[in-house]
């Protein structure tokens, strides 16, 4: 019975000594498997690798042969930054006299290394003219480039755009003595700067195009708040140059970091804006004279911001019984009617305390000076600001480059 016993044991023995070997190389083979797995992957991966790099390769070799193009933007950017490098290199070209203006062809920026010949930035077989116009207007110059390539694409001026839209009834763009003037209710007249709506009044006999904004602007306030000695009651003067209506609007223009709770232009805006004569002559409420001479008998020059005339919100209007401050038909068919109360920027010629404002239902009111409306600035837009997209209309503003 014990070598009974033994036998087994010795039996069992063996076994137990080859259960591991038998794991051993299962794990041996697993590990191989792994590791010829791993040995694939970094093939396949290498292989990717490869031909990307052989795609990238290609391609470069290709970028030496092919032409870039540029969009007729791009190609304008470019005439307009070798223009002011030339001007850079020559000061003593550059116009002298306020608003004077010089030109410069392309082929002399070519000539002069600032760019390259236009056909390199164009489709094969299009060929293209351009050129920069530089205005001096004040201290700073305005650089206008233009590139003309048939009909397949010519830069376009805003004034001319909007121009189109010349209508002889209706609402729309009038031609009123030597201006172009928006009359009606629902005119598409919208313009977007960098900050925000404005809506074209006009286009003057020199091409410069008048805008108001769309929304008045800042805080609610009085015309003017001075002690007046005709009345004997701080009710207000009216005389715009020395008003606290002009002093607030020339600071939204200049000062916005004061926080005047809106910053009317941007810096790239009022690189468009011109200088231009306020026409601040009094009339009486019952004046029928509208083509300006009224309002334009007293000027106050060379102005970057100012308010609407009298004349400008009754020319808006195309009820034909609209003919003076007085008459209620003035708020009909106006595009400049708006939900509040607004400043003009006539006064009255018969008061020293009373000025013109639009009421919320678009109703022309003689005011005290002393009460209080919203500002609706005015600007006007150089009239080589070039046109960039859109139709006019509140969804699709003009933009400008």
């Amino acid at each position: 019975m014990p070598s009974k016993f033994n036998l087994v044991g010795k039996v069992n023995k063996i076994k137990t000594d080859d259960a591991p070997e038998e794991e051993l190389e299962e794990e041996r083979e697993a590990k191989k498997k792994n590791k010829d797995a791993k040995k694939k992957m970094f093939i396949f991966m290498g292989g990717i690798v490869g031909v990307l790099c052989l795609i990238l390769l290609i391609l470069f070799i290709s970028s030496l042969f092919i032409k870039k193009t540029y969009s007729y933007e791009q190609i304008e950017e470019i005439i307009k930054n070798a223009s002011i490098s030339y001007f850079k290199d020559h000061p003593d070209l550059l116009p002298q006299m306020d608003g004077g203006i010089v030109e410069i062809e392309v082929n002399n920026l070519v000539s002069a290394e600032k760019m390259k010949p236009l056909s390199e930035y164009t489709k094969e077989g299009l060929s293209c003219t351009g050129r920069t116009l530089v205005e001096k207007a004040g201290d700073e110059y305005f650089y206008t480039p233009y590139l003309d390539c048939g009909e397949t694409f010519a830069t376009t001026e805003l004034y001319k755009k909007v121009e189109e839209k010349v209508v002889n009834s209706g609402y729309g763009l009038y031609k009123i003595n030597d201006d172009y003037v928006f009359r009606g209710e629902n005119v598409d007249n919208y313009v977007e700067l960098d900050q925000g709506l404005w809506r074209i009044v006009k286009i003057t006999s020199s091409n410069k195009i008048m805008l108001i904004k769309e929304l008045g602007v800042g805080n609610s306030l009085a015309w003017d708040n001075r002690y007046n000695n005709d009345t004997k009651y701080p009710s207000g003067i009216n005389t715009y140059s020395a008003s606290r209506v002009k002093e607030y609007i020339e600071k939204l223009y200049t000062n916005p970091e004061e926080k005047l709770n809106e910053i009317m232009l941007s810096a790239n805006d009022k690189a468009k804006i011109v200088s231009f004569n306020l026409c601040v002559g009094k009339r009486g409420i019952n004046d029928k004279d509208n083509t300006g001479s009224i309002e334009c008998s007293s000027q106050f020059n060379n102005q970057k911001v100012g308010l609407l005339t009298a004349s400008e919100y009754i020319n808006a209007s195309i009820d034909a019984s609209c003919q003076s401050l007085a008459d209620l038909s003035c708020q009909n068919y106006n595009y400049l009617k708006e939900k509040y109360s607004w400043w003009l920027l006539t006064a009255d010629k018969n008061n020293t305390s009373k000025v013109y404002r639009v009421n919320e239902s678009g109703k022309v009111e003689l005011s005290n000076a002393i009460a209080f409306a919203y500002v609706r600035p005015v600007v006007y837009l150089n009239n080589k600001v070039l046109y960039k997209s859109g139709n006019g209309t509140k969804e699709k503003p003009y933009k400008l480059k």
